[in-house]
């Protein structure tokens, strides 16, 4: 007999060994690409909005979008979450 479905694709666990995401700063110009959207930007900047902070990336053409930082986004063809970048240190040994 025929089964025009095929197998049931949760009957093993490969689905278990896709990678998993790292984390990644979202600096200034970055390229990530947007998982749902597949909107490709460089970053330019990270902001907190409604109590949610945001990226936003700029593609080639200068079209900018933002989208909520976390998971969801690739570099590379790999799975990241981008973060907020931590600002650098002070250098406070000013004469």
């Amino acid at each position: 007999m025929f089964d025009r479905y095929g197998k049931d694709v949760l009957a093993n666990d490969d689905w278990r060994k896709l990678p998993a995401s790292r984390p990644v700063a979202a600096t200034r110009g970055l390229v990530v690409e947007d998982v749902m959207t597949g909107f490709v930007g460089a970053v330019l900047r990270c902001y907190k909005a409604g109590g949610m902070y945001l990226v936003e990336l700029e593609d080639r053409r200068g079209k900018v979008r933002a989208f909520p930082l976390g998971a969801g986004f690739w570099i590379d063809g790999k799975p990241v979450e981008l973060r907020v970048p931590v600002p650098a240190a002070k250098n406070d040994k000013s004469p």
